[in-house]
């Protein structure tokens, strides 16, 4: 590329550290017990399975990136179902994603785990919608026509705060009734209004899609901080974008993991993706919103410089959310799919435009670790450093040796070793990734 080739000769003072502490991070976290059981639990203790007749078909939707043990929520929800003498199928629920195309979406099912053999139920999928409603003074709202024909649709939807806005319903069954029944379109017109489109417009379109449509419920996951299922809660479609809703993000929010410093001058992601956060890197620990008419105070921790290392494998290119970040290395600059981004980025309007712009690039890690000790206004020697592999990975984690004190004085954190900070001959860190 020509911008590598431009800068291949570029190098800059910059004292590393020679070594970093490895540190483990403790959470109090509950977890699902048996899974199959937890969802014919939810699906019977709700309501949800007494208000279908045997015999009625029903459209399970599903595609939410980054759950935990996804395949095995929608399996556990099909046989349940076809127990009860239902003919549930699934369908894809997520917007743009996936190049907006048909052939995309089923093969982001797949890479979720979700395919007919894992799950036991075909699969059928277009982006064609019908307007099912508007909201009054709002904009008009959509259902995807593979989940139209059938007699009931139940959503798969995880329950967590969103990376974009704050309000009283976030991520969650009334915003995947918007964006994931309502399929690109739907995606697109919501997001045009940025977050006071969704702060507005959840609740009263969670009553539309309850009336209009063939909506019945939704299958609630709240996680905890290790990524793994903490509750799952079954909400009927009289019940989503209301109380029970909220009360369930609340407990998600209680629930997260967390950075455990009050700043940090120079925070390292060795990859960021779609699989990990919709934004590549979730806002709500990195503490960095980045979109325009927005307040910037979006959580605890002030973080000066953040540099990313490389895309996960899972993102397939999609470099969503790198305008996030202050650095990068030339790889994450040839890994970038730009048609997947760009879908991406102008579907989510102003949330997007400026988180997919590029950052600062420097060929290779080495020199992009320096560059970012020289820009974060701190002396060499004070520049506290925090390395992390993604930001729904923070039980194990690095950082610079000037901050043992610092991580000894903190109830949920252990020094559990100290490790080189090395580089190959090409500026590729060697350490300190081992993380298993």
């Amino acid at each position: 590329m020509q911008l590598l080739e431009q800068i291949q000769s570029l190098d800059f003072p910059g004292q590393l550290p020679a070594t970093l502490l490895q540190v483990d991070q403790h959470f109090d976290a509950p977890k699902v017990a048996h899974i199959p059981t937890a969802v014919k639990d939810a699906l019977e203790s709700s309501g949800i399975l007494a208000r279908m007749k045997p015999g009625a078909t029903v459209a399970v939707g599903a595609g939410s990136r980054g759950i935990a043990n996804l395949p095995i929520i929608v399996k556990a929800a099909i046989d349940t179902l076809r127990a009860a003498g239902m003919h549930p199928y699934v369908v894809p629920v997520m917007g743009s994603h996936g190049g907006a195309t048909t052939e995309g979406q089923i093969d982001m099912l797949a890479q979720l785990g979700v395919t007919q053999a894992s799950v036991g139920a075909e699969i059928r999928a277009t982006m064609a919608v019908r307007q099912i409603g508007q909201i009054a003074d709002g904009p008009a709202l959509y259902q995807g026509e593979d989940s139209i024909p059938a007699d009931h649709t139940l959503l798969v939807s995880r329950i967590k705060p969103h990376t974009d806005f704050r309000s009283h319903l976030e991520s969650g069954p009334a915003k995947m009734s918007v964006i994931g029944l309502g399929k690109q379109k739907g995606a697109e017109i919501m997001h045009s209004g940025g977050g006071a489109n969704f702060q507005r417009y959840l609740a009263p379109a969670a009553r539309i899609y309850e009336t209009n449509t063939n909506l019945i419920g939704a299958l609630g996951i709240v996680e905890n901080a290790y990524d793994d299922t903490a509750e799952i809660v079954g909400l009927l479609s009289s019940e989503i974008g209301l109380e029970k809703e909220a009360k369930l993000l609340e407990k998600a929010k209680s629930l997260m993991a967390s950075l455990p410093f009050p700043e940090i001058d120079i925070l390292v992601l060795k990859e960021m993706g779609k699989n990990i956060s919709g934004t590549g890197m979730d806002t709500n620990i990195i503490s960095r919103l980045n979109i325009p008419r927005q307040p910037e105070n979006f959580g605890n921790v002030d973080v000066a410089v953040i540099t990313v290392l490389d895309l996960t494998k899972e993102t397939h290119g999609n470099a969503t959310g790198m305008g996030l970040a202050n650095i990068t290395t030339g790889r994450v600059l040839k890994q970038i799919d730009w048609r997947a981004t760009y879908m991406n980025v102008m579907t989510s309007g102003i949330w997007g435009m400026t988180r997919g712009h590029m950052p600062l690039v420097l060929p290779d890690d080495k020199r992009v670790l320096k560059v970012s000790v020289r820009g974060c206004a701190m002396p060499d020697e004070k520049v506290r450093m925090t390395f992390i592999q993604n930001t729904l990975m923070l039980e194990h984690f690095f950082v610079s040796p000037n901050m043992r004190a610092e991580v000894e004085a903190h109830p949920r954190l252990k020094v559990m070793g100290e490790v080189p900070l090395a580089f190959d001959s090409a500026g590729m860190m060697l350490s300190p990734w081992k993380m298993e």
